[in-house]
């Protein structure tokens, strides 16, 4: 039976520290500020910025929320945009993904109007700061290395080319992992996951990584949204090591962008 990654426990943890790090910030008159963009009236969506707000305020940091409606004109975002950037209050901007209707066919000229230095989510290619998934990933595996020594350095990553894939594949490759891109249309996809050391789904198909796509032994990190990629009761059979959905990636995620966020101060 796999160990089963707590990580709620392990984003307080965190969180605990980050704590810290900002009374010091306020101590010298910095206050902490996250502007967060919201765009149209997804449940989900709206889940998220409020579970970020929650964990920020929990630091001692601030979280302004802007609620615009979807069929507002892409001018007018990019014009806050810029406000946020030159506000010194603020060190902070992310919008919520995905954008919906016809902002989002946009996203890159959205995303490239974020000052660099104030890009905490990491989505632009000249951010310096690493995008806060990718960053939770690496520090489960690391996490899950101290319950269940690897065997190999094998990484299949299914769901390797989407939004939070391709940042993820990039930094994996960085820390020296051997990358097997795979995606929900693999062909022999299982043949692919029995072979992986780690096994890392982000496709957002529930349960697609079932049981027997497994080897004993296994870290399974689920990075699914909403639901979960990977048939918990029977992968946690047979894996090493497992996060689930909720409770796994999702809050060291947000601990993670906080993290930027003070790094940004």
């Amino acid at each position: 039976m796999a160990t089963v990654f707590d990580g709620k426990k392990f984003a307080l943890e965190k969180e605990a520290n980050l704590a810290i790090r900002v009374l010091g910030l306020k101590t010298r008159g910095v206050y902490p500020k996250l502007a967060s963009i919201l765009v149209g009236n997804d449940p989900a969506s709206h889940l998220y910025v409020n579970l970020k707000k929650k964990a920020a305020e929990r630091i001692g940091a601030e979280v302004d929320i802007y609620l615009i409606k979807e069929k507002s004109e892409f001018d007018d975002l990019i014009l806050l945009i810029k406000t946020l950037n030159e506000d010194e209050t603020v060190q902070g901007i992310m919008i919520q993904m995905p954008i919906p209707g016809s902002l989002g066919e946009k996203k890159n000229e959205i995303v490239g109007a974020i000052s660099p230095e104030k890009d905490v989510d990491g989505l632009r290619d000249d951010s310096p700061f690493l995008h806060p998934t990718s960053k939770a990933v690496i520090q489960v595996i690391d996490e899950a290395k101290k319950e269940e020594p690897l065997k190999g350095s094998r990484v299949v990553v299914v769901g390797a080319t989407g939004m939070v894939g391709k940042p993820l594949v990039k930094e994996l490759r960085e820390e020296n992992y051997e990358v097997i891109e795979c995606d929900s249309k693999t062909q022999d996809l299982k043949d692919e996951t029995l072979q992986a050391d780690i096994l890392i789904s982000v496709t957002g198909v529930p349960e697609i990584i079932k049981g027997d796509m497994t080897s004993p032994g296994t870290i399974v990190i689920d990075v699914g949204s909403p639901k979960g990629d990977v048939e918990f009761s029977e992968v946690s059979k047979v894996a090493g090591f497992i996060s689930p959905v909720p409770g796994g990636v999702g809050p060291v995620t947000i601990s993670c962008l906080l993290e930027n966020l003070i790094s940004a101060c």
